[in-house]
């Protein structure tokens, strides 16, 4: 993370003052960021694609970062690409999301469209991050939908060096097993092969079960935004 580029300001008062929009999105507060994308067409696109002076993140970012799922929405929702690009580390909402340790909001994402496989400056996607966080639930959420465990970093490190270097042995194990089991294919395509089908149902049941219980929440999100807007 960088500090802040404006000598004499605090981050907090530069986000209240000059980045409202990034702010609500930080914060989750729904009323405030539905007043601010209510502004003029032009300059509501104009701050949904701005990165802020502090760590150049744009507000789908900040969103992501803190796990508020229901700003995710409202931003895709105002035209937002759930695939946006940092300026300065080429970093995608998934990417922020899988290293906040926000399994749901990581999720949506990806059901959002998001790529689960963009490698950012320093050549990571964001299963290295989830391995970076040691978050497991982010790890199965990109691995079951195709985010590959064997891509390596500008420092020629895998998801599973990475994990291993922070300590984080269970994130670690589980990675090696599937690059040793070669059970990557399984975790893409829902199908193990040679192994019993009640294996695949113990690896995949939670998986699949928060795909469900994430299909469900983005519905009763979007449906209490209409009900809110009208």
């Amino acid at each position: 993370m960088s500090v802040c580029s404006e000598p004499g300001f605090s981050s907090e008062e530069v986000l209240n003052l000059r980045f409202p929009l990034h702010r609500a999105c930080r914060d989750g507060d729904l009323h405030c960021l539905r007043s601010l994308l209510q502004g003029p067409p032009g300059n509501t696109a104009q701050q949904l694609g701005k990165e802020d002076s502090c760590y150049g993140w744009t507000p789908i970012h900040w969103a992501a970062h803190f796990g508020k799922l229901e700003c995710l929405v409202q931003l895709v929702g105002a035209g937002c690409s759930v695939n946006a690009s940092t300026t300065r580390f080429a970093q995608t909402p998934a990417h922020i999301a899988a290293f906040g340790g926000h399994p749901h909001c990581l999720m949506w994402l990806i059901q959002a469209g998001a790529n689960v496989n963009k490698q950012d400056y320093v050549g990571e996607t964001p299963v290295h991050k989830a391995a970076r966080a040691g978050s497991m639930d982010c790890l199965k959420a990109l691995v079951s939908s195709g985010g590959q465990i064997d891509f390596k970093n500008a420092s020629g490190l895998t998801a599973a060096d990475l994990a291993h270097s922070q300590g984080f042995t269970e994130c670690a194990q589980f990675l090696l097993n599937l690059q040793n089991s070669q059970l990557n294919g399984f975790y893409c395509t829902n199908s193990l092969n040679g192994v019993p089908q009640n294996a695949s149902n113990h690896l995949n049941g939670g998986i699949n079960n928060r795909k469900r219980s994430f299909h469900d929440l983005e519905v009763s999100v979007v449906k209490k935004l209409r009900t809110e807007g009208e």
